[in-house]
């Protein structure tokens, strides 16, 4: 069949199926030549015998629709109309196409039921992996807070870890005299020895573990003539001491123990039996912090001196310079996957290269073996961050800039870094938060050995996150010290965080800029209110000053 001239799409696929005995060729064939209508092509025009190429488009595109919508508009259709027949005989009832239909429809629908409950269910999902995600981070905020907030003072973050203990003894001549009796109202929880005059109190030590310490010394106490047991010198004891364990002899000559453990009543009760101390051991002050925060501190200088200007040139290089060949792909390949290293394996490595070239060939590590060590750890995660930064840049200022003369090299210095610094310290403040929160990899390059004076030539330190490592290993772990630290360490970089960001803000140069907030209204009015305040006073100043200047 040659012609379809005003014929429809389903008379034209009938006869030719009848023709070719094939409908799937029958199809084809009136598609290609609809295409051809559509196209205009003149040998198609005048092989159908239109009048002109815009009314065989129209044909053609009138074929088209026939095929995408062979029902028509109206799908509800009787279906007697639509019965197939070749030779006189039923090919496809009207009962077979009315069944199709109803599987067509009812297929349809339960794709949309399914599709709908497959996006509930991802929904859903979505939902509550987000719900436990933040209960689970708003769970640790809370339980640090909770526990650790009570220990968090100046003096735990300003004090030394190490207590100054002294060995104690008395001479057997300052012994008490049985009867003494001192006077002292005690307070809670607080137990009084009237014999030695002296008061103990179950309390805690800056790091929140328990302690026995002596809360009141009255005038005139034996107490005062207690001495140092390596130094023989009169120790002047004060309230706040930590009394770990004392040895004393009665007045029957039998010894009697006093141990923190056992609390401030039993103490008191032993020392009123008690004639003289023998032996023994106190501390005062200790359990700070100080050491590990300033070792903390030391190596985030470090580090970032030495990770941010190999990173950002890497970076600079990476996607300024570097080609796109095998050796660029396979360099970029190595920094992602440097950034899957597990930190125990860059502290071997450190342990390995960095401290016999920052010790001068020694076995223990320092402050700068460690740092080195977190270089590398966030030299990946500093390039990345440079690199989107460079290539956020508007192509047309690099273009511009080489344009107007400038080498490669000033549009690096002059374009491209300035404008790369927001992304520049957002790697840098991820990289101090890595920095702070790092403790595998420096047990290895740096050591464990909490320090109180830190030198970080010379000398191990630990960080704060090596410290919590340490008061929460062994049988006895303090859960408020460690709270008490990761306060700290949250404070400290949300601290950082605010300030980086409001520090690349002013470096933006790409992002809109919202409308300004309520706080930010307030000091811009603050601001130009001052402005105003001191160009009225300088104008008054320099009236005042004409009209000395005109009495002269």
């Amino acid at each position: 069949m040659t012609d379809i001239k005003g014929i429809s799409a389903n008379d034209i696929l009938r006869s030719l199926a009848v023709e070719l005995h094939d409908g799937k060729k029958a199809k084809r064939w009136l598609v290609r030549e609809a295409a051809k209508l559509r196209l205009g092509l003149p040998k198609t025009v005048e092989k159908y015998g239109f009048s002109s190429a815009k009314e065989a488009r129209a044909e053609g595109k009138r074929i088209f629709e026939e095929l995408q919508n062979p029902f028509g508009e109206d799908h509800t259709v009787d279906v007697s109309e639509l019965e197939d027949t070749v030779d006189g005989e039923f090919v496809y009832t009207r009962e077979e196409k009315a069944k199709t239909l109803e599987t067509i429809a009812s297929t349809a629908a339960a794709r949309r039921k399914r599709k709908n409950l497959f996006d509930i269910l991802r929904g859903s999902a979505t939902y509550i992996c987000s719900f436990l995600t933040l209960a689970f981070l708003i769970g640790i905020i809370v339980y640090c807070f909770s526990t650790g907030w009570s220990t968090l003072s100046w003096r735990f973050i300003t004090g030394d870890y190490a207590a100054t203990t002294y060995n104690v003894t008395m001479e057997e001549s300052d012994k008490t005299v049985a009867g003494s009796h001192f006077e002292y109202e005690t307070g809670e929880n607080e137990y009084f020895s009237s014999r030695w005059g002296v008061a103990f109190v179950d309390a805690t030590k800056d790091d929140g573990s328990e302690d026995m310490q002596i809360s009141y010394i009255a005038e005139g106490s034996p107490v005062q003539k207690i001495r140092d047991r390596t130094t023989d010198i009169f120790l002047d004891i004060e309230t706040g001491t930590s009394v770990s364990v004392l040895s004393g002899i009665a007045d029957d000559g039998t010894t009697i123990n006093v141990f923190a453990r056992n609390g401030a009543e039993r103490a008191a009760y032993n020392f009123d039996r008690m004639a003289y101390i023998r032996t023994g051991t106190i501390s005062i002050g200790g359990n700070g912090i100080r050491g590990p925060l300033v070792t903390t501190l030391w190596m985030i200088l470090f580090a970032l001196l030495l990770a941010v200007p190999f990173g950002v040139g890497g970076a600079i290089y990476l996607s300024v310079y570097a080609k796109p060949n095998g050796v660029t792909r396979t360099i970029r390949a190595m920094i992602d996957m440097i950034s899957g290293i597990p930190s125990i394996i860059f502290g071997l490595a450190g342990a390995i290269i960095f401290i016999p070239v920052f010790t001068g060939g020694g076995a223990i590590g320092n402050v700068l073996s460690g740092s080195a060590t977190l270089a590398c750890m966030v030299l990946p995660t500093i390039i990345k961050s440079t690199q989107e930064a460079i290539d956020a840049i508007p192509r047309s200022m690099k273009n511009a800039s080489l344009a107007l003369g400038a080498s490669q090299t000033q549009t690096v210095f002059k374009v491209i870094l300035p404008n790369s610094i927001p992304g520049i310290l957002t790697g840098a403040l991820l990289a101090i938060g890595r920095i702070i929160g790092e403790s595998a990899a420096l047990v290895f390059a740096c050591g464990v050995s909490i320090q109180d004076t830190v030198n970080p030539t010379t000398q191990s330190a630990a960080s704060l996150a090596v410290y919590i490592w340490k008061v929460m290993s062994g049988e006895a772990p303090n859960y408020k010290a460690a709270s008490a630290t990761a306060i700290l360490i949250l404070i400290v970089v949300l601290v950082l965080n605010i300030s980086v960001k409001l520090l690349a803000s002013r470096f933006d140069k790409f992002t809109p800029k919202g409308p300004k907030s309520f706080y930010r209204r307030i000091y811009d009015n603050l601001k130009k209110r001052w402005e105003v305040r001191k160009e009225n006073h300088q104008r008054i100043l320099m009236v005042t000053r004409k009209e000395n200047e005109d009495a002269e």
